[in-house]
């Protein structure tokens, strides 16, 4: 049974989900997750991965630019721009407001919206 390995940094800015995605690209199916406490993150890889391996992985972390954003992520931040735009009375909203708020409300229907 393989076993399981922890590295651990000191970095206070991270966003887990992209640096999830930057290490599973390197890492494949030998990274087993992360997680941070606000100080530092935890990298958990396979005992198998090698010096060298591990060796990239502090680079990964130490390379990771906290403020970008997964795809996932800017989807969900542009989903929230719209949000808020459309807050205001009924009375103010454009044409192109009312298709802004059906494009949401397709896409939350999993309708294909061009």
């Amino acid at each position: 049974m393989a076993g399981m390995i922890d590295l651990v940094f000191e970095r206070e800015a991270v966003n887990l989900a992209l640096l999830h995605q930057e290490l599973a690209a390197a890492f494949g199916a030998k990274l087993v997750g992360l997680s941070g406490n606000g100080r530092g993150v935890r990298v958990h890889l396979l005992d198998s991965t090698t010096p060298d391996e591990r060796t990239m992985a502090g680079q990964i972390v130490a390379g990771h630019d906290a403020g970008k954003l997964t795809a996932d992520q800017q989807a969900e931040h542009e989903r929230g721009a719209v949000l808020d735009a459309l807050r205001k009375p009924w009375a103010q909203w454009s044409p192109t407001d009312k298709d802004a708020l059906l494009c949401l409300l397709a896409g939350e229907l999993g309708l294909a919206v061009s």
